[in-house]
């Protein structure tokens, strides 16, 4: 099911990947985008890379924990319509869950994600 793929991911990616659901005690998996967002150097030495998830649920896009990608950027990220990336919602995925790389998010995107994640951790 899941396929070996080449380990030079880069933070910003948009990846495709497949994630274990939580209400199925991480037992099913679903196929959702998400934003890699673990440090270059890490992602070049690691099996596993951190993301945060995304979704086209856009009705709490205004919270100070999420992103809204949209526009231009929609392409950009290779995504089909408006999303949310959720910077509350960070988890470890191993490489080998990534289906494969969508787009990637602007260095503009990837400054306001980095806030969203501040927010998200108490970090500012």
């Amino acid at each position: 099911m899941m396929k070996s793929l080449p380990t030079n991911f880069q933070r910003g990616d948009v990846v495709l990947c497949s994630i274990p659901m939580p209400s199925t005690q991480l037992q099913q998996f679903k196929v959702r985008p998400a934003v890699i967002i673990s440090a270059n150097r890490l992602n070049d030495i690691l099996d596993d890379v951190m993301v945060v998830a995304c979704t086209s649920n856009t009705s709490r896009s205004s919270i100070a924990t999420q992103y809204l990608i949209t526009g231009d950027e929609i392409a950009i990220a290779g995504i089909k319509i408006e999303s949310v990336v959720r910077c509350e919602s960070i988890f470890t995925l191993n490489k080998s869950m990534i289906v494969r790389k969508l787009g990637y998010l602007t260095p503009e995107a990837i400054s306001q994600v980095n806030l969203c994640l501040m927010t998200a951790l108490e970090l500012q």
